[in-house]
């Protein structure tokens, strides 16, 4: 569909069963893809190591191989207990930054998409991983969050991703990060939500996943609408697993045939972060369904991923 010169597209189930193929019997977790979540906070009273394992465990239930989590040591007690399948790499507050992003720039290397910013803050060292990953990153990334909010106060950031790099980037911003991040106000977005995705995708050259009621990802003068989800997603961490399920799906080739009618678009970034909003959507109705939307939290969206998965066939 046409609109404004736009290109609106909406996904089905059939495109999460195209993300997600009958997977071959010889396989190993490789091939499933490594996914880095650079997440999680520790200090001045302020910690935040939930978001580290909504976007970990998310995108472990999304089908990545290797899910590796790097963030503050304080957090691994809680995090080594919710999450024993990732792979962690922990950095103190004794140590020298100069050490902790030597040690992000070799995680990253091994990365095949990296989630940065769920939960993360924004103190100093925060800062300088966000510097870091934006220098290093060379491949698919979701940048959510704190990150976000770190980046909308220094713009000139952007300028450390090349425009290669800012087409394989996805950021997730919620109406008052975007407001940060465009310097519109929270009305003017939610009154135009395509046309502000949009118009800041071309700026920047990335993909805009700008979240609402109908979250809209958008590159360019590409727009998928998502038409899933309930009011009941509005609690804290479900952003969290929307950028872990969108890192799994960046994180591992598919056989997902983008010449196929059924793609209406053959960017894949752009087609994998719509597919993930989607299947948050869906994951969101089934625990509205089973908790209803007062009592539902993000850990029932996370654990009805599979549910979703097993009824798209997957």
């Amino acid at each position: 569909m046409m609109d404004n010169d736009r290109k609106v597209y909406s996904c089905s189930g059939e495109d999460v069963s195209n993300l997600f193929p009958r997977r071959p019997a010889r396989m190993n977790k490789g091939d499933a893809g490594r996914v880095l979540c650079v997440c999680g906070s520790y200090g001045s009273g302020f910690g935040m190591c939930g978001a580290a394992y909504f976007a970990a465990m998310a995108a472990y239930r999304c089908g990545a191989g290797i899910v590796e989590i790097f963030t503050a040591r304080e957090n691994y007690a809680c995090l080594g207990a919710l999450v024993p399948e990732a792979v962690f790499s922990l950095y103190g507050s004794d140590e020298r930054d100069e050490d902790v992003c030597k040690r992000l720039k070799t995680s990253i290397a091994s990365a095949d998409s990296v989630v940065l910013g769920c939960g993360l803050g924004k103190s100093d060292p925060a800062r300088k991983l966000v510097k870091t990953a934006l220098c290093e990153v060379r491949g698919p990334m979701v940048i959510d969050a704190d990150a976000l909010n770190i980046i909308a106060e220094d713009s000139q950031l952007w300028s450390l991703l090349s425009k290669e790099q800012r087409a394989m980037t996805v950021i997730t911003p919620h109406p008052g990060e975007m407001s940060r991040l465009s310097g519109k106000s929270i009305g003017e977005i939610l009154s135009d939500v395509q046309g502000v995705a949009t118009e800041f995708s071309r700026e920047r050259g990335v993909v805009c996943l700008l979240k609402d009621h109908n979250t809209v990802v958008a590159c360019a003068d590409e727009v998928f609408v998502n038409h899933t989800g309930n009011a009941g997603m509005a609690t804290g961490g479900s952003g969290d697993v929307l950028a872990g399920i969108i890192g799994a799906l960046l994180a591992r080739d598919t056989v997902a045939d983008f010449a196929d009618s059924a793609v209406m678009t053959d960017n894949p970034i752009l087609y994998r972060a719509a597919v993930g909003a989607y299947l948050h959507g869906l994951a969101g109705d089934a625990a509205k369904r089973r908790s209803g939307e007062y009592s539902m939290v993000a850990s029932d969206i996370l654990h009805e991923i599979s549910s979703v998965l097993i009824q798209n066939e997957c």
